[in-house]
């Protein structure tokens, strides 16, 4: 079957449209590079610290985003802090801050960090400025508040952090566990 000269040309034109419309929605829409979606994909379940290398090359190498770079520092964070280099991912962390201080991600994860380094007052102000920003798991970070009042003797506060966490979650099996094994009269601050 021949087709016209007319045809071909419109054929062509809705060709063109329709890789224009799929490239330009690629370049609205930022999910960085390759190695910074595998640095991504390595921070939900870090194996080894090599899983950081992935995440270097894309801070190093890629031309991301000042968000896609804040992303990546504190997702490499992850996986430092997973493998036991705290103070390392610390710094990734703080990277992250001064690049995007609105990305509620990072004081949940550095807030985490300072937990383990047992700064918990920090880490209480991070998990805040967390929650203040919004768009955070709340039953996590209000678990999170929990463990660390609880490691700075505040049982009552902790407690409420957890009823509010239960209340974001009702069915949190590990709240509810939580909650029963300090809420002994023993353990409850005066």
């Amino acid at each position: 079957m021949l087709i016209s000269r007319n045809t071909y040309k419109s054929l062509f034109l809705i060709a063109l449209a329709q890789c224009s419309a799929w490239s330009s929605a690629q370049s609205k829409t930022s999910f960085g590079s390759a190695n910074a979606t595998q640095c991504f994909i390595a921070s939900g379940n870090p194996s080894s610290l090599l899983d950081a290398r992935v995440c270097t090359n894309a801070i190093r190498h890629d031309n991301l985003s000042k968000r896609d770079l804040a992303a990546t520092h504190t997702n490499r964070g992850i996986i430092l802090a997973a493998g036991g280099e705290l103070h390392q991912a610390l710094e990734d962390h703080n990277q992250a801050a001064q690049l995007k201080k609105d990305l509620s991600k990072i004081y949940i994860n550095r807030g985490t960090v300072f937990h383990r380094l047992k700064e918990y007052e920090k880490a209480l102000l991070d998990y805040q400025k967390a929650l203040d920003l919004g768009g955070v798991p709340k039953d996590i970070v209000e678990y999170n508040r929990a463990l660390s009042l609880l490691k700075i003797r505040k049982t009552k506060e902790a407690l409420k952090a957890l009823e509010r966490a239960l209340g974001y979650n009702p069915g949190s099996l590990r709240v509810k566990a939580k909650i029963k094994a300090i809420s002994s009269p023993r353990n409850i601050q005066k």
